[in-house]
C-alpha cells in the first residue's frame, strides 16, 4: 500500500489537488483527518479521541472502525492503528494508494517520516498574495469556524511557514513540490508528473470525476464554495477587494523575504567557463555570488525559466554589472606580468577616466591616442578604402576599419564585437565618403559603455586573465572562431550562445546599452503572449511551435538584428550642453500624480503646482532625453521635470490635461491595459470605483502629445509573482497598448511601486526600456533605466517637494 500526504498552507489549493488525485482509479482519499496534528501537537493533548470520533462517525460515516482505538497507547501504536484503518479502507475498494490531506501536517513532516518511512509527500505552493488574501477573507467571514487569532500577520505566517518548510524538502526523492498556478495553466502535464511521482499512470478520468470527489471531500464547508468549478486561471484577483494598498505593500515585503530565502544560491568564478545552471523547476530565482580569481565582486539575481539559467545569459549579466572591475583587473594583470610583479600587492586600480582611455586604445589598436581623439571624426588616421553598394555595412571592431565610398546620404553600420553584433549605428555621408575615423567616432559615441560590456563578455569571461594576448587580439580570435562556425548562434554541439531547439526573439528597436542590449531567458509558458506582442511590433522571431508543443526554452537574443520594424527610429548621441551649472539638471524630478479631482489631488491644488513649476523655470523633458543624459553622463539643459499619472482615470482627460496644455507641460499616463474603458477595480478596498478613459480619449491625448505607458495587464504586484506570471502581465499589456496606440510603448510603472531585480530583468526582456517605482528622491545618473524613482505627489506635499 502506498501512503501519500498532500501538504500546503491553508487556501493554497490542497483540496482541488486532492480531488483531482482522488478521481484516479487507483486512489482513495478522505476529508481532512487532522490525525497527526491532534496526535503530536501538545495543545491538543487529550483531544485525539473526540477528533477521531468526529472523523469516523460524522465525516466518513464508518463508526465501527473506532473499535480498536485506545488513546492510552503509545504514539507509534496509535499511528499503526490509524494507518491500518486507512489501508483497510483502500483495500475494500481495491485501491493501491491512499491520499491524506491536512494542511497542519506540514508541521509534523519529520515525525510522519519517522513513523511511516515509506510515505510520500506532495507539496502545493500558491502565489503568496492570493493565498494570504484568501486566508484572510475566509477567516474573517467564518471566524466562528476557523477560530480566533487569524489576523493578517498570522495569515502571512502560515504561508511563510509552508513555503519555507516545503523548500527544505525540494531535493528529497519522496517529496514533490508543485505550483497551484501551474496546475490551473497546464493541468494534464502537472498531473502527469505527480502521477509519475506516485508510481501510477495518468488517467484522463481524473479531469472528468474530480468535481464529484471535491463535493465529498470538502464536506460542503462554506470556504470551499465553488470547489467544483472548472480548472482554469481566474482573471479576478480577490485581494484587490480584500486588502488595501498599504496592506498589499506590507504583504509584499514579507513575500520578498521568503523569496530571498528560498532562492537557489550558487557561486560563479568568472575566470572559469560559465556554464548553464540547472535547478529544480519549482525554483524561480537564482542568486549568484560572482567571484573573480577568488575575490567576490557582488551578487547577481536572475529569473529561473523552465529549470535553467543559460550560461550565455549569466555571462551577459555578469559583464553588464561588473565589466569595469573585470576589465581593470585584466589591465592590471597584463601590465604586472610585463613587469614580472604581482598585481595584488603592487598596483591599485587606475582612475576610471584613464582606464577608459586605455580601454579605447586597446580596443581600437591606437596606443598613442588621447581620449578626445577617439571622439573627433576629423582625427587623422590612415585606412584602406572600400566601395559600398548598399546602405548597410558590418564591421568588426577588432579589425581595421575602412574608409567608405558610397552614394547615399547615410549608412547603417552593424557593429560586431568578437563576432557578435551589438547594434546598428547610423552614420551620415558627406561628399559620398565616410572616413574610417568617422566610423570609429560614431561607434564609440553611440555604443558607449556597451562596447566595454561586450568586450568583457566575448574576450575575458570564462577564461584566465593572465596571458600574453591583448584585449584586441582576444577579440580577433573570438571573431575568427565565430566566422568558422556559421551556425554558432545556436548550432548543436558548437558551443553556441543559445540551445538549438529554443524559440528566439530577435532584437527590438532602441538605443544601444539599454534593456534591448541584454540577453534574457523567458518562460516557455508565456510564449503565446510574447509572440503576440512581438508580432504587433514587427519584431523578429524564430518559428513558433504548435500550441500544444511548447519549446524547452525561450530567449531574447539582441544579436539577431532585423531592420524592418514598423517602429524604426534613429538614435543620435547626446550632444554636450555648455551651460552654467545652475541651469542644468543632474538630478531629475519624476513626479507621480494620483487622480486629479475629488478623492485624489484637487484640481485647484494641481493648478497651483503647475503654476509653481512654470514660475520656477521647469519644462517637460522626455524619457529619451534623460536616457541619453544618463548614458553620456551629461546634464540636461535648464530645469527639467517628468510628470506622470497612474491609472488612466477619465478625470485626467477632463481636468488634468487642459491644465497641462495651458501651462505647456506634457505627461506620461500609465494604463492598466485590461481595464481600459472600465473602472479602477484594483482599488476596491481603497476607494470608490470610478470611470477610466477609453480608447477614444486615449487616442485623442496621444495625438496631442501625451505619452502612454503600462501598469501591467491587471495591476498585480509583480514581486509576488512567478516569472511566467510577470511576463504574461507585461507582454499582454504591451500587446494591448501597442495595438491600440499604433506606436511602441516603452515605459512601465510597477504596480504598487514595487520592483526587484527579477521583475526588472523580465520587464526589460519583454520589451520595455524604462521602469518607474515609488521612491522619495530625484533620479540620478546611476539609476537603472528600469528602476527610476518617482516621487508620489499628494495634497499634503504638492508644494513642498524640494523643487
Amino acid at each position: 500500500m502506498k501512503r501519500i500526504f498532500v501538504l500546503g498552507s491553508p487556501r493554497s489549493g490542497t483540496t482541488i489537488l486532492q480531488s483531482l488525485l482522488a478521481a484516479h482509479p487507483e486512489v482513495i482519499s478522505f476529508p481532512e483527518s487532522k490525525f497527526f496534528h491532534y496526535l503530536l501537537y501538545d495543545q491538543f493533548a487529550g483531544k485525539l479521541p473526540s477528533r477521531m470520533e468526529a472523523f469516523f462517525k460524522d465525516e466518513i460515516k464508518r463508526p465501527e472502525l473506532l473499535k480498536n482505538f485506545d488513546d492510552s497507547q503509545t504514539v507509534e501504536t496509535k499511528t499503526t492503528w490509524f494507518v491500518g484503518v486507512l489501508d483497510g479502507l483502500a483495500m475494500e475498494q481495491n485501491k493501491s494508494i491512499w491520499l491524506e490531506k491536512t494542511p497542519e501536517h506540514m508541521y509534523f513532516i519529520e515525525d510522519i517520516e519517522r513513523l511511516l518511512p515509506d510515505a510520500k509527500f506532495i507539496h502545493i505552493l500558491r502565489n503568496g498574495m492570493d493565498a494570504i488574501a484568501s486566508m484572510y477573507e475566509a477567516t474573517r467571514s467564518f471566524n466562528h469556524l476557523w477560530g480566533a487569532g487569524w489576523d493578517l500577520n498570522h495569515c502571512i505566517y502560515r504561508w511563510e511557514h509552508a513555503m519555507l518548510t516545503s523548500h527544505k524538502y525540494v531535493k528529497k526523492s519522496n517529496h514533490i513540490l508543485v505550483r497551484y498556478e501551474e496546475i490551473l495553466d497546464n493541468t494534464t502535464k502537472i498531473l502527469g508528473e505527480i502521477c509519475n511521482f506516485m508510481g501510477i499512470d495518468y488517467d484522463g478520468e481524473m479531469l472528468l470525476r474530480y468535481k464529484e470527489k471535491a463535493a465529498n471531500l470538502s464536506l460542503s464547508l462554506p470556504w470551499h464554495q465553488g470547489i467544483e468549478r472548472d480548472i482554469k486561471s481566474n482573471k479576478v484577483h480577490k485581494y484587490h477587494g480584500i486588502l488595501n494598498s498599504n496592506e498589499i505593500r506590507y504583504v509584499l515585503d514579507k513575500i520578498q523575504r521568503v523569496k530571498g530565502e528560498i532562492a537557489c544560491k550558487v557561486v560563479v568564478e568568472v575566470s572559469e567557463p560559465i556554464l548553464d545552471i540547472y535547478v529544480l523547476q519549482i525554483c524561480d530565482r537564482l542568486c549568484c555570488t560572482i567571484q573573480l580569481e577568488g575575490i567576490t565582486l557582488g551578487i547577481i539575481e536572475l529569473p529561473v525559466c523552465d529549470g535553467m539559467v543559460a550560461g550565455s545569459v549569466l555571462a551577459d549579466a555578469v559583464a553588464a554589472e561588473f565589466a569595469w572591475p573585470i576589465l581593470d583587473r585584466f589591465f592590471q594583470r597584463n601590465r604586472c606580468e610585463k613587469g614580472n610583479k604581482l598585481w595584488e600587492t603592487l598596483l591599485a586600480p587606475l582612475h576610471k577616466k584613464n582606464d577608459w582611455r586605455l580601454f579605447l586604445q586597446e580596443l581600437w589598436g591606437r596606443n598613442n591616442w588621447h581620449l578626445e581623439d577617439f571622439y573627433q571624426p576629423e582625427t587623422a588616421d590612415e585606412a584602406a578604402t572600400v566601395t559600398l553598394e548598399q546602405d548597410l555595412i558590418a564591421v568588426e571592431v577588432s579589425d581595421e576599419l575602412p574608409n567608405i565610398k558610397v552614394e547615399l546620404s547615410e549608412i547603417d553600420v552593424l557593429v560586431k564585437v568578437g563576432g557578435v553584433a551589438v547594434g546598428i549605428v547610423t552614420v551620415s555621408v558627406e561628399n559620398n565618403f565616410v572616413s574610417a575615423q568617422k566610423l570609429r567616432s560614431a561607434i564609440t559615441r553611440n555604443s558607449g559603455f556597451e562596447l566595454c560590456v561586450a568586450c568583457v563578455r566575448e574576450a575575458l569571461l570564462g577564461k584566465p586573465l593572465q596571458g600574453e594576448k591583448s584585449l584586441r587580439s582576444r577579440l580577433t580570435s573570438a571573431a575568427q572562431k565565430r566566422a568558422n562556425a556559421p551556425n554558432w548562434l545556436n548550432a548543436a554541439g558548437s558551443g553556441g550562445i543559445y540551445p538549438q531547439d529554443a524559440v528566439i526573439f530577435g532584437r527590438r528597436e532602441g538605443a544601444i546599452g539599454t534593456s534591448i542590449s541584454r540577453r534574457a531567458a523567458l518562460p516557455a509558458a508565456a510564449l503565446r503572449e510574447l509572440a503576440e506582442a512581438a508580432g504587433i511590433a514587427g519584431e523578429p522571431i524564430t518559428q513558433i511551435p504548435w500550441e500544444n508543443d511548447l519549446p524547452k526554452q525561450v530567449f531574447y537574443a539582441p544579436e539577431i538584428i532585423w531592420r524592418k520594424s514598423p517602429y524604426r527610429e534613429l538614435y543620435q548621441s547626446f550632444q554636450p550642453q555648455f551651460l552654467d551649472n545652475n541651469t542644468v539638471t543632474k538630478l531629475l524630478p519624476i513626479l507621480a500624480y494620483p487622480r486629479i479631482y475629488s478623492d485624489g489631488l484637487n484640481a485647484g491644488i494641481f493648478e497651483q503646482h503647475l503654476q509653481y513649476l512654470k514660475d520656477s523655470g521647469y519644462y517637460s523633458t522626455s524619457w529619451e532625453d534623460w536616457q541619453n543624459a544618463k548614458l553620456a553622463k551629461i546634464p540636461l539643459p535648464g530645469k527639467a521635470v517628468l510628470l506622470t499619472f497612474d491609472g488612466g482615470y477619465l478625470d485626467f482627460f477632463q481636468y488634468a490635461f487642459p491644465l497641462l496644455k495651458r501651462f505647456n507641460f506634457t505627461a506620461t499616463v500609465f494604463l492598466v491595459a485590461e481595464s481600459i474603458g472600465k473602472t479602477n477595480s484594483w482599488e476596491k478596498a481603497d476607494s470608490e470605483q470610478v470611470q477610466l478613459m477609453g480608447w477614444p480619449e486615449i487616442r485623442q491625448l496621444r495625438d496631442a502629445g501625451i505619452e502612454f505607458g503600462s501598469m501591467s495587464a491587471t495591476y498585480q504586484p509583480l514581486t509576488g509573482l512567478s516569472p511566467t506570471e510577470i511576463v504574461r502581465e507585461g507582454a499582454k499589456s504591451r500587446a494591448i497598448l501597442e495595438r491600440g496606440l499604433g506606436k511602441p510603448v516603452k515605459c512601465f510603472a510597477y504596480p504598487y511601486g514595487n520592483v526587484d531585480k527579477i521583475v526588472e530583468n523580465l520587464v526589460g526582456a519583454i520589451g520595455y526600456t524604462y521602469g518607474v517605482c515609488y521612491e522619495s528622491k530625484f533620479s540620478n545618473f546611476e539609476d537603472s533605466l528600469l528602476s527610476l524613482p518617482r516621487i508620489q505627489v499628494t495634497t499634503e506635499n504638492a508644494l513642498q517637494l524640494g523643487l
